[in-house]
């Protein structure tokens, strides 16, 4: 005969995968005709997008396109150095072992290594590699039963746990293509050299079935200069977004995890004016919106009938009951000397933190690597430009609390600046790097479904007994077994604690 439950519903995650997969892609690129010649490569940024995903199983399908800036030495009388920009498209196809179609993604795709070559003055070949910065994760339905809805009597072993019930995990798209003047010190705008991009600022306001995102996007342009002494110079702006989310059942307890990716980024100068230069920005961002209820949830862990046989089916089923995220800064500052060659200034830089390596061993959280400091240098005589590596160890460590056996702890670094002060050959270098760590505690849940009652076998349940407490044993379980009750064998020995009993302790048992 069926038994009725009454049940709590809740949405957990029960898969997370942090994987990074590493890629080679090659492309050649073709010098215009409106450009002259290539004599030498000075430099190479390459920054990859994604904007399609396909999750298939135990793979990932992506696409997007990958921003080249090159920046060539030239023989020509009036600019010894110059720049182009070009963008192509790419389809990859990424292993990682557990993936499945149903599953959250998020990617976010750095460059790590670029080599680059010309085989002749009107091709350049560049090669590579991009790591993919992938999470995964898997909403599952989870019933834990809270009571049972039937006239027989049902041992109960109760259990209370703090859930991060999750209420709605949604992603929407902020495209938008601004057009904005540059500031008055860049009037002298001829040709770009290199862009950076980076979400900044963001924040969050929750409204009636609403939330309102907005941000920040930090342009760094480094261009070629219209006048004839070929200054390089850079200019900063700061480009604001904004967006509206819907979201259903918003509340007083409703709390949120965001997340934005750069899926497409493009700047061009609007040739068209003349009067004032303007420079037209061609964006694309991802939001993964998750919102989420903290919720205390009492629900029967296990069960049993003294006076009948229950059957019934079992899920077993592993999900993060709930989840914690810190951020730590650490603060790097290093000074070389004699780095820089005479008569050269310092023109811009870069920080590449991809081949430092996070990770955690017990409580304690490491990075342990190089940055790698990308420099372009200019002959302040020749005015010809040069682009210079430095590596910079990095071995920091940090104790994290929260952790124990039932967790599971990954950390990543999800920002970074740096800054550089020339002061003749020497430099002082100040980064800081914005370490994430995120604690989830997992559990395992035994689902319960199609509970049956039936008549039950007693033939082979002696009614007294005596049974000697092994290693793991507990009151419950030593009930359970012989059709009684904890209260029963508690009140038969006398027992104190009923958690505190032994290995080799005799236990009467009557049923």
């Amino acid at each position: 005969m069926p038994i009725n439950t009454m049940n709590k519903s809740l949405k957990l995650n029960n898969v997370s995968i942090n994987e990074n997969v590493s890629k080679w892609i090659e492309q050649d690129i073709i010098v215009p005709d409106t450009k002259p010649d290539a004599v030498k490569i000075v430099n190479v940024t390459v920054t990859p997008y994604v904007n399609n995903v396909e999750v298939m199983q135990d793979k990932i399908k992506v696409s997007g396109t990958i921003n080249y800036f090159i920046i060539y030495k030239v023989d020509d009388a009036t600019f010894s150095n110059r720049g182009l920009f070009t963008t192509y498209p790419y389809s990859e196809v990424l292993d990682v072992n557990g993936a499945m179609p149903d599953m959250n993604v998020v990617i976010k795709p750095i460059c790590k290594n670029v080599i680059y070559s010309l085989p002749n003055e009107r091709k350049i070949s560049v090669k590579s590699e991009i790591i993919f910065k992938t999470k995964l994760k898997q909403i599952c339905d989870i019933n834990l039963i809270n009571n049972f809805d039937c006239e027989n009597e049902i041992e109960c072993k109760m259990c209370k746990k703090n859930f991060c019930n999750i209420i709605q995990d949604k992603k929407s798209i902020i495209a938008s293509k601004e057009e904005f003047m540059l500031p008055k010190e860049a009037e002298d705008f001829y040709e770009l050299l290199n862009v950076e991009a980076k979400i900044i600022n963001t924040e969050y306001k929750e409204s009636y079935n609403k939330i309102m995102l907005k941000g920040d996007i930090d342009i760094k342009i480094i261009y070629l200069s219209e006048n004839h002494d070929e200054s390089v110079k850079k200019v900063k702006y700061t480009l604001p977004f904004s967006a509206m989310v819907e979201l259903d059942n918003i509340n007083e307890s409703s709390k949120f995890d965001i997340s934005y990716i750069m899926q497409d980024f493009e700047l061009r100068l609007n040739s068209d004016i003349t009067t004032s230069k303007t420079m037209t920005a061609d964006y694309q961002i991802e939001v993964d919106v998750m919102m989420y209820e903290d919720e205390e949830v009492e629900y029967i862990d296990d069960f049993y009938s003294q006076n009948r046989e229950l059957n019934y089916s079992v899920n077993n089923v592993n999900a993060v009951t709930n989840s914690m995220s810190f951020n730590k800064n650490i603060d790097i500052r290093e000074n070389i000397a004699n780095i820089i060659p005479e008569d050269s200034r310092l023109l811009d830089y870069r920080l590449d933190t991809s081949y430092i390596t996070p990770s955690i061993s017990g409580k304690n959280a490491k990075l342990e690597g190089q940055a790698k400091v990308y420099l372009l240098l200019q002959d302040i005589n020749t005015l010809e430009l040069e682009s210079k590596g430095i590596e910079i160890i990095v071995n920091e460590s940090f104790e994290l609390d929260n952790i124990s056996e039932n967790t599971n702890a990954y950390i990543d670094i999800v920002d970074d600046s740096i800054s550089i002060t020339q002061n003749g050959a020497d430099l002082d270098i100040r980064m800081q790097l914005e370490v994430n760590a995120n604690i989830e505690d997992v559990n395992n849940f035994n689902i319960i479904e199609n509970i049956e009652d039936d008549v039950l076998d007693i033939s082979n349940l002696d009614s007294i007994n005596i049974y000697v407490v092994k290693s793991g044993d507990t009151l419950w379980e030593i009930a359970k077994k012989y059709k009684t009750s904890v209260d029963k064998i508690v009140m038969t020995n006398d027992i104190q604690d009923p958690d505190a009993i032994s290995v080799g302790q005799k236990i009467l048992v009557i049923r």
